[in-house]
């Protein structure tokens, strides 16, 4: 059952001055991206790790022009699972795992830990295990361990639960353009 809750998942293309490393990413994928965050609105917060970083919630305005966002419709209790998920990451202390980040490219998955039991993650697979553990079914048959940021997109950009709906650093500017012309 769909509710008024929405899941937002911020899929990233890089820039021509990104790292290297990130605009090889995107272009070896079938979609360009080389980095996703899941964006909780009730907190307003994003979910994600970055290279040198812990997984976290972190403050984020959206604004960001090459963010391409996928929002779904999700039950208030997929949506408080997924929460209830990226708090509970945030203790665990986990670093960035180069060596996974790059077997989710070839690697079978078939004796990957989760990020818990390895200790470090990346972006793509934290985002698959928090939207597993919400129960989310548009992801239930990704291996998290080869879950790269385009087969994410591919798993949840096609759901009949996707919405229209906006992040709250566009309502905000939408809000001010029509005060301004009003």
């Amino acid at each position: 059952m769909s509710g008024k809750y929405v899941l937002s998942l911020a899929f990233v293309s890089p820039t021509p001055d990104d790292h290297w490393l990130n605009r090889l990413t995107a272009w070896a994928s079938r979609h360009p991206f080389y980095h996703v965050e899941l964006h909780l609105e009730t907190v307003d917060k994003c979910f994600s790790i970055q290279f040198g970083d812990t997984a976290r919630l972190r403050t984020k305005s959206m604004a960001n022009p090459n963010y391409r966002i996928v929002s779904l419709s999700v039950s208030s209790h997929e949506y408080e699972n997924c929460l209830q998920f990226c708090q509970a990451v945030e203790t665990w202390d986990l670093g960035f795992d180069d060596p996974g980040m790059y077997r989710s490219w070839y690697g079978t998955g078939c004796c990957e830990s989760s990020s818990q039991m390895v200790g470090r993650t990346f972006c793509s697979k934290i985002i698959t295990e928090a939207l597993q553990y919400g129960h989310v079914p548009e992801v239930e048959h990704l291996n998290p361990a080869l879950a790269t940021p385009s087969r994410l997109y591919d798993a949840v950009a096609s759901s009949p639960r996707v919405v229209c709906a906006s992040v709250p650093f566009k309502r905000e500017s939408l809000a001010r353009l029509s005060s301004a012309m009003a």
